[in-house]
């Protein structure tokens, strides 16, 4: 399915954002305020990405009902 193409790539992406990001702001990183900036607008996008892939995953799974006993 397309979607679940897309989907895929956004998550990969997300990934390598994540541990791209990791160093940047560590302890020992020396970056600028624009670098910093930078890399928190990818995380933003790529978080926005994953929310909007959960929330529609989310649509399409049926609520969950207690068994009745």
């Amino acid at each position: 399915m397309l979607a679940d193409g897309i989907e895929s790539r956004q998550i990969e992406t997300a990934t390598v954002i994540v541990e791209l990001a990791r160093p940047m702001v560590g302890e020992e990183a020396k970056l600028t305020a624009d670098e910093l900036r930078w890399i928190a607008g990818r995380l933003i996008e790529s978080l926005t990405d994953v929310l909007n892939i959960a929330e529609s995953r989310g649509q399409r799974i049926p609520d969950y009902e207690e068994p009745e006993r």
